[in-house]
């Protein structure tokens, strides 16, 4: 255990990068590297074994766990992946609650189902969106040869707030034109007979297989976790899942995602009304953070996720309905 780099920093004391995060869940725990937005999952002991160290001068915990296999690996482990280093110095300060300054966006994503009433009140809804501070935007269309309906929405952008647009449309032939525009990050071409990804300048193609029914539900997996300075102050303070999040289906109403059966208003209404009553609304459930819904509460991933389940209430407090279970740590 006691390398010659080990023997260089005896007389130091441990600590724990401000940039990594370590969570415990029911069955297993994580630790966030906010800084290489990765994410390594551990056992639960070894979240313990950092805690306990932590501070700690690191000849008292050589001596303490010497004959201990289980801690050398421990150790050797968090050396290894740059989750601890020694210092001269006792203490470091951490993380703070925010840490980050927040965006001031009234409204951050926004997701649109493209219609015949959302063409017709086009400009009005692109005015709404720019006055919102809405940074991100999808359009779903479901029509094939709609490259000319895509050129005509990033025209109408030209001026926005906007700088991240994405859309999902049938898989179909890219016009190459799109491929130009600053706007346009990322295409998505369901119903594709095969999966892949391409580049073309600043725009990423990604052809899926499955079928634009099954794009917007909410279901966790790997890709739905979000490791950056920026989500995890989210997460710590609202719910990353759905904090300034907004689905808008194609009649106008404004939801949580797309299985909500509630309407907090329509893209079309005044943008004071948006402001007053719909973001009032929807700001009651973007304040239900993790911790306070099963089994988010248990879950490893609880300050990472970005799977858009909606709580809903019980006697106990709030719930979802995943697909992924903490207390087995499995995929349902």
């Amino acid at each position: 255990m006691e390398s010659t780099y080990l023997q260089n920093n005896k007389e130091k004391y441990i600590h724990v990068f401000s940039c990594c995060v370590p969570v415990k869940g029911h069955e297993r725990g994580a630790i966030y590297d906010l800084q290489r937005e990765e994410i390594e999952l551990v056992p639960n002991t070894m979240i313990d074994f950092l805690d306990y160290i932590k501070n700690r001068k690191l000849s008292d915990v050589l001596k303490e766990f010497e004959s201990d296999k289980i801690a050398k690996q421990y150790l050797g482990f968090l050396e290894k992946n740059e989750f601890v280093f020694y210092s001269n110095t006792v203490f470091f300060p951490e993380l703070e609650e925010k840490s980050i300054n927040e965006d001031t966006s009234t409204i951050q994503f926004m997701t649109i189902m493209l219609s015949g009433f959302i063409s017709e009140h086009l400009d009005t809804i692109i005015r709404n969106i720019s006055a919102l501070g809405v940074k991100r935007l999808h359009f779903h269309i479901n029509d094939q040869n709609c490259m000319e309906k895509i050129h005509h929405i990033l025209d109408i952008l030209v001026h926005s707030r906007v700088t991240n647009v994405s859309f999902s449309i049938p898989h179909q032939k890219i016009n190459k034109k799109l491929y130009g525009n600053n706007r346009l990050k990322t295409l998505y071409l369901f119903n594709a007979p095969k999966e892949k990804i391409e580049s073309n300048n600043e725009v990423t193609t990604i052809s899926i297989k499955i079928s634009d029914a099954a794009m917007f539900l909410p279901k966790f997996s790997i890709k739905t976790v979000d490791i950056n300075s920026s989500a995890y102050n989210i997460a710590r303070n609202y719910n990353l899942s759905l904090y300034k999040t907004v689905f808008v289906d194609e009649l106008g109403n404004i939801k949580l995602n797309i299985n909500d059966q509630l309407s907090y208003g329509n893209i079309t209404d005044s943008l004071e009304e948006i402001k007053n009553k719909t973001v009032r609304d929807l700001s009651g459930i973007w304040n239900i953070k993790k911790e306070e819904i099963a089994p988010c509460n248990i879950c490893e991933f609880r300050l990472c996720c970005s799977a858009a389940y909606i709580p809903y209430k019980t006697d106990k407090g709030y719930a979802v309905d995943c697909n992924y279970n903490p207390y087995q740590a499995e995929l349902n």
